[in-house]
């Protein structure tokens, strides 16, 4: 194989969106916001439960900020109990958004989705609504 031909690719990619890089700073950033959110979230649920003597409603868990498995203008996180996720999208468009997905089962299709501005209650409110509602499933006897 010939590296210059990756070379060469590598350049016309990283020139095709240049301004990328800096929005994608900003969506990790904001992004990271919303896991830490998530994280102070959950983590109030499970002391409580095991205040309670209530362990087996612990097992949830907050995956870190990651680049998207599908686009590489997206980063994203997970909450999940199980196969049961609420996967918190950030997206670098022009003026940024986030996408809440779930919650759904994985391996299934995903859904429901939800755009919404990239910070702010809106979107803060909603992803507590939908942990509410991936704890409230995932916990069903």
């Amino acid at each position: 194989m010939h590296t210059e031909i990756f070379e060469q690719l590598a350049r016309e990619l990283a020139e095709r969106d240049g301004d990328l890089p800096a929005r994608l700073r900003d969506t990790r950033q904001a992004t990271e916001h919303l896991r830490e959110i998530s994280v102070s979230a959950v983590d109030a649920f499970r002391r409580r439960a095991q205040e309670l003597g209530a362990h087996h409603l612990t097992h949830l868990e907050v995956s870190p900020v990651i680049p998207d498995e599908k686009h590489v203008d997206c980063v994203s996180f997970r909450v999940q109990r199980g196969r049961l996720a609420v996967q918190c999208v950030g997206i670098a468009a022009e003026k940024g958004k986030v996408r809440l997905v779930g919650p759904f089962k994985k391996g299934k299709p995903e859904g429901p989705c939800a755009d919404l501005p990239l910070r702010g209650s809106e979107v803060e409110n909603a992803l507590e609504e939908r942990i509410v509602a991936l704890i409230r499933e995932a916990t069903a006897a």
